[in-house]
């Protein structure tokens, strides 16, 4: 019954009803949406205790945590959906890595009969005498290539020969770069150029695998330069 235009239930306009011919958005039914809210809202002020009614402050606050809840789980959906679309980004660029040679810290690598092993040494510490000592797959030394004073990023190749200037097979073979700190033989990090025979797409934190030739698997974020 209404008086003067005014309806029995003062609190009609919050339930988000009307008369209206617009179609309802599809919903998921096991998701508490704003109009639900709103109307066990209005449920509540409806059937409340008229000697201690709902201070406007609680009403609000109730409201505010509603949409706090319902912005964290948006801003869910937001960064699942950036993650998916940051995975197909890195299948689209890992598979363009196929094929190329990258440069990763190791201290193994391929020779082949047609292209020499080379690499990198990170010299720390200036040096006058640094040397390369190459080994094979059972750990004997096949060659010691002299590089004399160095200092900072230096580069090595190796041609595949002995000290005796034989050539060996082509095969997976370890290197060692050292020289003298203070009187002290002191050895330091290598980096090697290996071919990347596939790539992995991870899920996850695991990120991209690339899968090198003689090498194995490494994670991408170790790449230090894509050659």
């Amino acid at each position: 019954m209404a008086i003067n235009g005014v309806t029995d239930n003062p609190y009609s306009f919050l339930n988000g009803t009307n008369n209206s011919s617009s179609t309802e958005k599809e919903r998921d039914p096991g998701k508490l949406q704003m109009e639900d809210f709103m109307s066990l809202m209005t449920t509540q002020l409806m059937n409340q205790d008229p000697l201690k009614p709902m201070e406007s402050g609680d009403f609000l606050g109730q409201i505010a945590s509603f949409s706090t809840v319902s912005g964290i789980s948006e801003l869910q959906d937001s960064f699942a959906s950036f993650a998916k679309a940051m995975q197909s980004d890195q299948a689209l660029h890992g598979s363009s890595l196929v094929g190329r040679s990258v440069l990763i810290p190791s201290s193994i690598g391929v020779m082949a009969a047609d292209t020499p092993m080379r690499g990198q040494i990170n010299v720390a510490e200036p040096v006058s005498n640094l040397e390369l000592k190459v080994y094979s797959e059972t750990g004997e030394l096949v060659r010691t290539i002299p590089m004399g004073a160095a200092a900072g990023y230096t580069n090595f190749e190796w041609d595949g020969l002995n000290d005796d200037g034989d050539a060996l097979p082509e095969g997976v073979y370890q290197f060692m770069a050292t020289g003298m700190v203070n009187g002290q033989n002191t050895a330091f990090p290598t980096a090697v150029i290996a071919k990347v025979d596939s790539v992995l797409v991870g899920s996850g934190s695991q990120g991209l695998t690339i899968n090198l030739a003689g090498i194995g698997s490494v994670p991408f974020s170790e790449v230090q330069e894509i050659i």
